[in-house]
């Protein structure tokens, strides 16, 4: 049936893409003139199609974005904030945002709100913590992406807040937050040892600390089975950049499994191609909620992974080698085979 005038439409865009089915709206630009403007992409047709109803139900209702909000970058967006809130705020607190927003928000200030994503929001907090940052400036990037996300949602400028399921790290190793308990990894266990698809990879991330992003990018070449077998992957920061993490004894039959697929990425679909954050998100919240745990976040893994390594009584400085924490030597630079030794030692010290 044909759409109504200035109802929008939904375009199928050529190529291999992520997000290929793209919602169009008309607009006005600053000439007067009708113009079709971007809305938002989507994996799937059917959630195209739901997203333009939604855009026309609050269309109707005199709520759905004009063309300038669907415009509007970060730098804008924490300029009206910044001017609205700071007369509000304490010295200290504005000093707060002003770092968060100097030394790593701005990154995105020349990018449409819109555009930025969740993972896009969670690299800025899991670098910062790869970088060895403490905890309060942590708390006060996250508070701030926070509340740029909350004065576009009010204004909409955003049709869905990102930031609410932003998972915090935690940098207190001895007592990191949301880690999984020996119960609940043996659950794991048994839906891996059942053939429950994806548990596996759930224990892959709990035995080796990746992050999710950089756990899904590991390829065939990320695995030397030198040295007893390691992984070596990681954000590109001095302390997180080409780490290795020993294959641990419980992982080894699933990790040979994945590589047995001979895909683009160690974690692969059917068709051998990479599996992308979101896809693989909805994968980890199944698996999750069938052990009890539904608000569990892939982060959860990395946590389990440094509790781990605690309950067996491996020293600071090893913990940190092997999460990617910043230390006073950057280990990655000249690893050696007596390195890796401790290393593998560290590992296989977890029951």
């Amino acid at each position: 049936m044909k759409r109504a005038n200035g109802s929008g439409s939904i375009v199928k865009l050529s190529g291999n893409r992520r997000r290929p089915y793209m919602v169009r709206v008309s607009a006005r630009d600053e000439y007067g003139h009708i113009v079709q403007r971007a809305l938002s992409y989507h994996e799937k047709a059917a959630d195209a199609q739901a997203a333009l109803d939604e855009y026309n139900r609050n269309r109707l209702e005199g709520k759905a974005p004009t063309a300038d909000r669907m415009n509007v970058t970060l730098q804008q967006v924490f300029d009206g904030w910044n001017a609205r809130t700071y007369r509000k705020l304490n010295p200290k607190s504005i000093a707060a945002h002003n770092s968060a927003w100097n030394k790593c928000v701005s990154r995105y200030a020349d990018r449409k709100i819109r555009s930025i994503t969740l993972d896009d929001w969670q690299h800025l907090l899991d670098e910062r913590e790869a970088a060895g940052r403490s905890q309060s400036t942590i708390n006060n990037v996250a508070s701030l992406i926070k509340q740029l996300c909350s004065y576009s949602m009010e204004r909409d400028i955003l049709g869905k807040d990102y930031s609410q399921y932003l998972d915090v790290p935690s940098v207190d190793l001895k007592n990191p937050r949301g880690a999984l308990t020996d119960t609940q990894l043996k659950s794991l266990e048994k839906l891996a040892a059942s053939g429950e698809p994806w548990a596996d990879t759930v224990l892959i991330l709990c035995y080796t600390g990746f992050r999710i992003t950089e756990f899904l990018t590991l390829t065939r070449f990320s695995y030397h089975p030198e040295d007893g077998g390691y992984l070596q992957g990681g954000l590109k920061t001095e302390a997180g950049r080409n780490r290795i993490v020993p294959i641990h004894p419980k992982i080894r039959p699933y990790l040979d499994r994945w590589l047995a697929r001979n895909g683009d990425t160690i974690i692969c679909d059917e068709n051998g191609a990479a599996v992308d954050s979101d896809r693989y998100r909805a994968y980890f919240s199944a698996l999750m909620k069938k052990i009890g745990i539904p608000n569990a976040t892939p982060h959860w893994c990395r946590h389990t992974f440094a509790t781990l390594l605690h309950t067996a009584n491996v020293d600071e400085l090893t913990v940190k080698w092997l999460m990617g924490h910043s230390t006073r030597s950057d280990i990655t630079a000249h690893y050696t085979h007596e390195t890796i030794a401790v290393l593998r030692a560290a590992v296989q010290k977890i029951a």
